[in-house]
């Protein structure tokens, strides 16, 4: 039987193929990340809360183990696992066995690569998946009972290699042993010894392509039956762990080097009076989270979108729904969408269908479950921005309680988005001179470009930090023609998750239609920008590498997202809002210090603060006021300056530039 996902899943590995192969000196290259800023969010998140690990793990778990990695925490559950290694996501893993799925690769809790990485064949251990402490000698329930190797136990999981990141190179491996032996001390009446804990491999697997993996199963994700028979293991605190090893992707030029090996895990499950055909874990879920609403955008102005609603709304949903049980099952699909006021509600209901098994008959298609229709538009009004939520329920209508739900937001600020916020690759050019063009198109014309943010990802050398010339084009005949706007400027970067640098245009330009963001090279490295790989909007890109535009090669999305409409709030009051203006000189500036002069309508004897804050509102340098300033060590670039008073209100501002 072939049917459209079926076709889908066959264009996406020829695809797949294609990016695994493309060699590092090609024009346009995508390399996997060195920093995860999903993970480094969460761990920065974690820190600030003081947030330990929760001493379950001195509390040995009872049957059975299991967990499906639906809920976006991140990090594994600490009421299942003691370590956060691995990463919980929807991004990586390809049609997993439910929604989410966890990942090991080359980066740690982190969110920065192990210090073992260094580039080369060699590979390094890497990430770790490591279960609680769990009672392998007892069952409690009905009653108390010995375990022993004829109570027929077994682990279970599915794997898969790649997913949308990078393949494991075959020298690299996915490993699963099990504990033999605790860490312990040894103490002396002169010394205290750690006695490292002992583990026994129990599985493993080289690494592949997806591609390869695909064609050698014929399914996406595999499963792994482990039958536990050894009386070693058969213990008050057994516990199992999942490794990986790694060879770090390379190249001549640092800026290329990334990280790569994924392995994702889904549905791990360990329990007694299991069978090796027990293979089925009855449910109807949905598989990828929730799709946008939006025909063209994941995210646009709302001005813009309430100028044209009906083109810019999506008129069908895709949505991936499986029934993993081995019978039939008649269920029931709605969707819901409202406003956050909740002022404002639509429902849409699919009514009942008979879901089949995947096993047999794969993803759901009956069209009002698979492809519901979206027959309403979002509510217009005057206002800047608005925020909508979109919850999707699939349940079961004949009694066996299972389903599934997921939610989502649409939100509609004051920039147009592609991507999903969270980088899974970086994407570059090579050679200098190559150009990058993102297409946008405004429905209502003319309009105002304030800013264009980018996503530049960190790497570990940081050779990415070229200069580049941000560009502005205007639209002919579907190419970048007129250059609107050019400003030499570097890559900045962000720490958390969906945090961009936003580059603001001095003056605002006037754009109308179809209009382009993007760049120009000064250098052959990769400056690394975001690349959303789970959202394809690959028709939208373009580059020029030789005095042609070409469509990329890439399905994705780039992390640019030009903000236009209405004058954006600055974090630097400018003197038009009513302050002083401080006299600053030499301006621009190329040497170590400024001079600074208070304009007259302020006390000199007053104790006033200095602040000089970067293009991106971020505080560089502060000192009490003297009339000069230590500018040693700053890059070029456009300044501002700010004067506090003793109460903290700023006073006076002024504009720096520095030229080295």
């Amino acid at each position: 039987m072939c049917n459209s996902w079926q076709y889908n899943i066959r264009f996406f590995l020829v695809v797949l193929t294609l990016f695994s192969q493309f060699p590092i000196q090609a024009q346009e290259v995508l390399v996997g990340l060195q920093v995860n800023p999903v993970v480094q969010a969460k761990a920065a998140e974690l820190s600030r809360l003081k947030e330990q690990a929760n001493g379950l793990d001195t509390i040995p778990m009872q049957l059975p183990f299991f967990d499906d990695f639906r809920e976006a925490t991140v990090f594994p559950s600490q009421n299942r696992w003691i370590d956060r290694y691995a990463f919980v996501n929807t991004d990586i893993p390809v049609y997993p066995v439910n929604r989410g799925a966890v990942t090991l690769d080359a980066i740690s809790d982190s969110g920065q690569m192990y210090p073992e990485a260094v580039p080369g064949p060699t590979t390094f251990l890497a990430d770790h998946l490591t279960s609680r402490y769990i009672r392998l000698d007892s069952i409690f329930t009905p009653f108390p009972e010995a375990l022993t190797p004829d109570d027929s136990v077994y682990l279970s999981f599915w794997y898969q290699p790649q997913g949308r990141a990078k393949a494991p190179h075959t020298a690299d491996s996915l490993m699963l042993r099990f504990l033999v032996q605790p860490a312990w001390d040894s103490i002396t009446p002169t010394d205290t010894t750690q006695i490292p804990a002992v583990w026994q491999e129990i599985w493993r697997t080289r690494g592949m392509a997806l591609d390869t993996f695909y064609l050698n199963n014929n399914r996406y994700f595999v499963q792994v039956m482990i039958p536990i028979v050894d009386t070693q293991f058969f213990k008050k605190r057994f516990r199992f762990q999942f490794y990986n090893y790694v060879s770090l992707a390379s190249a001549a030029e640092p800026s290329w080097q990334s990280n790569c090996s994924q392995w994702n895990l889904d549905d791990i499950y360990l329990d007694i009076n299991r069978s090796f055909t027990d293979t089925v874990r009855p449910g109807i879920t949905f598989i990828e989270r929730p799709p946008s609403m939006l025909r063209n955008y994941a995210e646009m102005p709302f001005p813009q979108y309430t100028d044209n609603p009906t083109n810019e709304m999506t008129d069908t949903l895709d949505i991936l729904i499986s029934n993993r049980d081995t019978e039939d099952h008649n269920s029931s699909y709605s969707y819901t969408m409202q406003d956050i006021a909740g002022s404002w509600q639509h429902e849409y209901n699919g009514g009942e269908h008979v879901i089949k098994p995947f096993y047999t008959y794969g993803y759901v298609t009956y069209a009002p479950f698979a492809h519901p229709p979206v027959e309403v538009l979002f509510p217009i009004s005057a206002a800047d921005s608005a925020l909508f939520l979109i919850t999707h329920r699939v349940r079961s209508a004949d009694g066996s309680l299972m389903g599934d739900t997921m939610q989502a937001y649409q939100p509609f600020y004051n920039y147009y988005a592609y991507d999903d916020g969270t980088p899974d690759a970086g994407y570059g050019l090579t050679p200098a001179g190559s150009l990058l063009a993102y297409r946008f198109r405004l429905n209502k014309t003319p309009d105002t470009l304030r800013a264009v943010q980018f996503y530049f990802n960190r790497t570990l050398s940081g050779n990415n930090v070229q200069f580049f010339y941000l560009k502005v084009w205007n639209d002919a005949n579907g190419k970048p023609d007129q250059m609107l706007h050019e400003e030499l400027v570097l890559p900045a970067f962000a720490d958390s998750l969906n945090q961009f640098a936003t580059y603001h245009l001095d003056p605002p330009g006037r754009i109308s239609g179809t209009f382009y963001v993007g760049w120009e090279q000064t250098t052959d490295d990769n400056l690394n920008l975001g690349f959303d790989r789970y959202n394809n909007h690959r028709e939208q890109i373009l580059f020029n590498v030789a005095g042609e535009w070409l469509t990329s090669a890439f399905n994705g999305s780039l992390m640019i997202r030009p903000i236009v409409g209405k004058p954006i709030p600055l974090a630097i009051p400018e003197k038009e809002n009513g302050l002083s203006g401080l006299k600053v000189y030499p301006n621009p500036a190329s040497g170590e210090v400024v001079r600074i002069d208070l304009p007259a309508s302020l006390k000199s004897n007053e104790p006033y603060t200095l602040r000089l804050f970067d293009l991106f509102g971020q505080e560089v340098h502060r000192e009490a006021f003297s009339g000069k300033a230590d500018i040693t060590g700053y890059a070029s670039g456009i300044y501002f300056v700010t004067l506090s008073g003793p109460s903290g209100q700023v006073v006076a501002t002024a504009k720096l530039i520095l030229t080295r």
